[in-house]
């Protein structure tokens, strides 16, 4: 049976507007938004199961309501794993990697990815801590990983190459390389999503387009219905690519999205 992980990112943006995260050179919870996937599209490769969860923006008062959310989603998972990414911060002298763990399963893990990450950043180590609600709470096994320094430069330059974090962090849970799929399977799972198509194909868009349009409208509700909302976002990617409008997404538009094309 294929293993299961939750990937957290960490931090939120509150209600009024604040971000919980560490900043500087690159803001920590933007850029973990970013990587998440990209480490969950390296574990489906490996043949594993993966979800991100990520608090709603804009939902929160505190920050202290961000545990509430993600601990009961992780808890009720059935997860092997529990992952939750930051990037450290200090004063802009700090720098280097550092993954933390609880328990003996979690040093296992910890101690893969903080080997992994080390190949590119200084090694801070794998550390035990029963002092972070993200380890103490989760049910399956948790590891806490600080990639980098946000506001060291050196740090973030390297780390501006997400695929290269995502696919280190990947293959330290997966415990090996995680090689390219063959050209074959590396095609949309749909040639077409309208209105008259499945709930799981009309998910699949609306879970693409949340993840690959860059504009100003609200994320949809992946709620398998296609409503204006759908169909609005769906001509708003359109028009960010620069092409013509239609009805549906065709060949040409779920091979852009599957690819997770942008401009």
């Amino acid at each position: 049976m294929a293993k299961k992980v939750a990937i957290s990112v960490g931090h939120s943006i509150l209600k009024n507007g604040n971000c919980t995260s560490a900043g500087g050179c690159v803001n920590e919870y933007a850029y973990n938004k970013k990587l998440a996937p990209l480490i969950k599209k390296y574990l489906e490769r490996a043949g594993w199961k993966a979800d991100v969860i990520r608090c709603p923006e804009k939902k929160f008062a505190a920050k202290t309501e961000e545990k509430s959310y993600k601990l009961p989603l992780i808890n009720k998972g059935t997860y092997d794993l529990a992952v939750e990414l930051h990037l450290n911060a200090s004063d802009g002298t700090g720098h280097g990697a550092e993954v933390y763990y609880k328990t003996e399963t979690g040093k296992v893990y910890a101690q893969r990815v903080q080997k992994k990450l080390a190949g590119i950043f200084r090694d801070r180590g794998a550390k035990k801590d029963d002092h972070l609600y993200f380890l103490n709470g989760t049910k399956p096994p948790a590891i806490l990983v600080e990639s980098f320094f946000c506001d060291n430069k050196n740090d973030y330059k390297k780390g501006k190459d997400l695929e290269k974090v995502a696919k280190l962090i990947a293959e330290g849970i997966f415990g090996g390389k995680i090689t390219k799929k063959e050209a074959a399977a590396e095609k949309p799972p749909y040639t077409a999503v309208k209105k008259s198509s499945g709930k799981e194909a009309i998910k699949w868009l609306q879970k693409k387009l949340n993840a690959c349009y860059t504009g100003k409208l609200p994320d949809l509700s992946v709620d398998g219905i296609w409503g204006p909302k759908t169909m609005a976002m769906l001509r708003a990617y359109w028009k960010q690519l620069g092409w013509k409008k239609g009805s549906y997404a065709g060949k040409k538009t779920c091979t852009a999205l599957f690819k997770n094309r942008k401009k």
